[in-house]
């Protein structure tokens, strides 16, 4: 299914907007991706980001309306060169794990491998996708877009997109200067094919992201973000640690639950600190009682 127009009711998100109104995409090693790890291909598929300086970035465009699924979620992503001819020309896409299962569910992207540059929506292949060779992607879109300044972005680094970045526009010291590459999808859209999944979604639901470049829209072949290389690596998304901090659209934090574990140990606690209160009572109640004797 095509589309050209930004839903009604949807607030874009601005993808030029400098780096200080985007939110980190993070890792719980708080590694961004190494760089010059892109197993095939060129710089223009290596993803790249230090400490300082994160990898990627979510932006979500509130539609303003009480809908908790209009509006529009962006991506941006740093890229370690634009290659002779310019434009970025491969495929970059972010992969959905929307139920908390560690599999992904739907990849969000870009696609300019191709005859014709897209923005879309594709579904996983018929693998697990819990693992990089366990994954591939079916490569007709369940909705594509016409790249247009709303919804696609590539631009150098420099210090209006990103007042950070200071002297750091070659993180990769490959000799050229680094580029962002964005892009952002009506969240209606988004909710709909995971509706169809099964998986009910808003801005408050809790996701997290695999990212990665590839060559063609049909697998993730050349650079998982977070990890150095292992794009054929049987090891899942959580042990490779390519998997993101769980985050809202609307760019929160989620909250880990509790495990069992800790819960034990709350209770235990709780229940030390009420059996020391008893004791101190009692022993108070025998003081007052020989103190009057």
């Amino acid at each position: 299914m095509a589309a050209t127009a930004v839903p009604a009711g949807a607030t874009l998100v601005d993808l030029a907007a400098p780096t200080t109104d985007w939110t980190p995409i993070l890792y719980s090693s708080n590694n961004p991706d190494p760089s010059n790890d892109q197993q095939t291909g060129s710089s223009e598929g290596d993803i790249v980001g230090n400490l300082p300086h994160p990898s990627a970035y979510t932006m979500f465009g509130d539609g303003g309306t009480p809908s908790l699924t209009d509006g529009t979620l962006g991506f941006r992503i740093r890229i370690g060169a634009d290659v002779n001819p310019n434009g970025f020309k491969t495929a970059l896409f972010v992969g959905l794990d929307a139920n908390s299962d560690g599999r992904i569910d739907l990849f969000l992207g870009i696609n300019n491998s191709g005859a014709a540059d897209m923005v879309g929506i594709w579904n996983p292949g018929a693998g697990l996708n819990v693992s990089p060779n366990t994954t591939s992607i079916v490569s007709t879109p369940l909705v594509s877009y016409t790249p247009t300044t709303d919804n696609y972005y590539w631009s150098l680094v420099t210090t209006t997109n990103d007042p950070t970045v200071g002297t750091a526009t070659d993180i990769d010291g490959g000799g050229q200067a680094d580029y962002f590459l964005g892009f952002s999808i009506p969240m209606n859209d988004i909710a709909a094919q995971l509706a169809l999944l099964g998986i009910a979604f808003d801005q408050n639901s809790t996701l997290t992201y695999v990212i990665a470049t590839a060559t063609q829209a049909n697998s993730l072949n050349q650079d998982l973000n977070g990890v150095a290389g292992n794009v054929n690596s049987s090891l899942t998304w959580s042990q490779l640690g390519v998997l993101s901090n769980p985050i809202t659209p609307a760019g929160m934090a989620a909250v880990p639950e509790a495990s069992a574990s800790l819960w034990v140990v709350l209770l235990l606690a709780a229940v030390g600190v009420q059996h020391h209160f008893r004791k101190r009572k009692a022993a108070n109640r025998e003081s007052a009682l020989a103190a009057r004797s």
